[in-house]
């Protein structure tokens, strides 16, 4: 009986062990992660019956035309301002949008993570301003104002400025968001590789503005 309630102890301290060590390894070290940034979606509303046919007519129409649940984003602003005027021209022609704002949440990093803090602010500080390039670029092609070859350079010096950043992102912590990276880069190197719509450009702009915004989940 002794015996029985002496092993019963032990493991009962050994569980104890094990779960102090999970909670001394998880919390040896944390930082947070705070942005001070905000974006604008002008989005039409769909159903998954609608969504591709909602996401073709945005996307053929000169919007981004960017699937996002039971949405199509237009495009991404960078101010509430820009966006409501362009939302106002919409309703104007009869088209009916919604305003969208999302912002990152505060990220709270853990274990290696944690020690990564500078660089991944860097990351997003980084892609916030690929996505502004890109913002400029498909605004000054759709006014005419920029050539199709430095609106290529621009989106190329995207391109590469993602790749920059996914070389640098070394260890398991930046495992997904280098894949989220990737994907933005290929995609990048398609729109560059032929003629450059301002839709396609909005497209990957959209892309990584909600990449920045969903840091947190990527990290924490």
């Amino acid at each position: 009986m002794r015996g029985g309630l002496l092993a019963a102890l032990a493991l009962f301290l050994g569980v104890i062990c094990v779960l102090a060590g999970i909670f001394w390894w998880n919390g040896r070290e944390e930082a947070t992660l705070e942005q001070d940034r905000e974006y604008f979606l002008l989005v039409r509303d769909c159903t998954g019956e609608t969504a591709a046919a909602v996401a073709g007519q945005v996307y053929f129409s000169g919007g981004a035309g960017y699937l996002l649940g039971n949405e199509v984003v237009i495009a991404c602003y960078f101010s509430e301002r820009d966006a409501a005027f362009v939302q106002s021209g919409m309703a104007e022609r009869g088209v009916e949008t919604r305003l969208r704002r999302i912002a990152p949440s505060v990220c709270i990093l853990h274990g290696d993570a944690a020690g990564e803090a500078a660089r991944i602010r860097s990351n997003a500080e980084t892609a916030d301003s690929c996505a502004r390039i890109l913002f400029d670029a498909a605004n000054g092609l759709e006014r005419t104002d920029l050539s199709q070859e430095t609106a290529r350079a621009a989106v190329e010096g995207v391109v590469s400025s993602l790749a920059g950043l996914r070389k640098g992102n070394a260890g398991k912590v930046y495992g997904e968001w280098n894949a989220r990276l990737l994907s933005a880069g290929r995609r990048g190197r398609e729109i560059a590789s032929g003629i450059l719509f301002a839709k396609d450009l909005r497209y990957l702009q959209v892309d990584l503005c909600l990449a920045v915004s969903s840091l947190s989940e990527y990290f924490a």
